[in-house]
């Protein structure tokens, strides 16, 4: 949904996929234009009605023939995805089928960034996004926020409708703005896409097309032989709730015992490994599993409420899973459908997501029969917080001191002294903590990594800040 002369990762996506790919040998699948094209009509037209042309079966050879390797991780995250976008539209009355756009707009990678600055699964530019009441700041960016960001674009996607009365030229507005929707339409004529569409840009003219490709995809894969990459459980069964004190993503890693890198996944829409006190709240995702300890945490930190309970229950995908956190962690069951009882019903009755009940047991379908089994997977246990287990003292960088580093690290890159225990280094450069302990008199290279949650001696961005113990202090962390 950004100007056509502002935005283009769609096109970047789109065209990447329907771009020939260099490896086609003889084993590719046999691409049947007459199957594909019954099928289309199969389809539902509750936001466009399915045809073939010619963009379309290049994006479907994209999908089902060339770039199979993609389209089984999109595939994969649908089941991440598609729960939250299917909350969103119901709650604002609009058809289903609309969650294929994030397809189209990002492949459904909630931190997809374009050449032009336009982020997230929905694809905002930064403009877009703040009018659409989405905050970017130096700590939090929430186009970036699954939850947020697809509230927006129902909003946004509503507002096309209702100027259009036609979702066809809804989706080439929210593509390249409703000024040259309209534009078109004078000039053509018509209220019909396919019939103004020759007046569109040609990335809108072939957003559409996209769109029926993506749907067929995402129907029919399996005819085709793809085989969806799937996430592991412990980022398929996750929950959100809603914070409004800070807390640092150290310190969640210490109440769950998780590897930074799947918190900072999970919480993609922050910038500086923390969530910032707010009054309207932020969203925090974590493995169902663990999420007990983050409450009982703020419960004890805030008995008057320090947190909104179960805001939602979804995954978010994590790219590459840290491989011991995977299935072993969880039962696998076998559910009996009573009579009267539906996927849906009872998807709400075990607390996970239609998508996923369909994934475990390979359900092209929500039809269910009484005796029918359902595998379903549960966490073998709930890790709860200890409060009378000491933690390592962490001290939170106040949000007003964090604005006002951003201007003295900037002209002096020494350690900056914030609270009684810590001193906090500024990176002005690209450096590995390896170099920044050397740098420092009296701090130990294992002890920064440790105090830092950090596994690896990578090169830190410039605007890092590095917790360092203060030179003398002894006590353990």
């Amino acid at each position: 949904m950004q100007l056509f002369t502002r935005r283009c990762l769609s096109l970047f996506v789109l065209w990447s996929i329907y771009s020939v790919s260099a490896y086609a040998t003889s084993t590719t699948p046999i691409f049947d234009e007459e199957v594909i094209k019954e099928r289309l009509d199969t389809l539902s037209d509750e936001v466009v009605a399915p045809r073939y042309v010619t963009a379309v079966k290049g994006y479907l050879k994209g999908y089902l023939v060339r770039n199979r390797k993609n389209a089984e991780r999109i595939l994969g995250r649908t089941v991440l995805y598609f729960p939250i976008f299917e909350h969103y539209l119901k709650e604002h009355g609009l058809p289903d089928d609309l969650k294929y756009l994030a397809v189209v707009e990002s492949a459904l990678k909630p931190r997809a960034t374009s050449r032009v600055g336009a982020g997230g699964l929905w694809q905002f530019m930064p403009a877009t996004g703040k009018s659409l009441g989405l905050d970017i700041t130096s700590q939090f960016d929430e186009r970036w926020d699954p939850h947020k960001s697809t509230e927006a674009a129902m909003r946004y996607l509503n507002k096309q409708y209702k100027r259009f009365d036609d979702w066809a030229l809804a989706l080439a507005a929210y593509n390249s703005g409703s000024g040259r929707v309209r534009r078109a339409i004078k000039r053509g004529r018509s209220k019909n896409f396919w019939r103004i569409q020759r007046f569109l840009p040609r990335e809108t003219r072939n957003y559409v097309p996209a769109f029926i490709a993506a749907n067929y995809m995402l129907n029919y894969y399996e005819e085709h032989g793809l085989v969806p990459e799937y996430p592991d459980l412990d980022i398929q069964i996750t929950e959100t709730i809603k914070i409004y004190n800070s807390i640092s993503f150290y310190r969640v890693a210490q109440l769950t015992e998780l590897p930074l890198e799947i918190i900072e996944t999970l919480n993609p829409s922050f910038k500086r490994g923390r969530i910032p006190t707010d009054a309207e709240g932020h969203y925090l995702t974590l493995p169902k599993r663990v999420m007990p300890a983050v409450k009982d945490y703020l419960e004890a930190q805030r008995p008057d409420g320090a947190f909104d309970s179960h805001v939602f229950s979804s995954p978010v995908f994590v790219e590459a899973p840290a491989k011991r956190y995977t299935n072993a962690k969880y039962i696998k069951s076998i559910y009996i459908v009573k009579k009267g009882q539906t996927l849906s019903s009872i998807a709400k009755e075990v607390g996970v997501s239609v998508q996923q009940l369909k994934m475990w047991n390979t359900l092209r379908s929500s039809d269910i029969q009484a005796d029918q089994e359902l595998i379903l997977y549960f966490p073998k246990s709930f890790k709860r917080f200890r409060p009378f287990k000491p933690l390592a003292i962490v001290e939170e960088i106040p949000d007003v001191a964090l604005t006002e580093l951003e201007h003295i690290g900037l002209k002096n890159p020494s350690l900056i002294h914030l609270g009684r225990q810590f001193e906090y280094y500024y990176v002005t450069r690209k450096e590995k903590p390896s170099a920044i302990a050397n740098r420092i008199p009296g701090v130990n290279y294992s002890k920064l990594m440790l105090l830092n949650g950090w596994h690896k001696d990578r090169p830190l961005k410039p605007g890092t800040l590095v917790k360092v113990r203060r030179v003398g202090d002894e006590t353990d962390d």
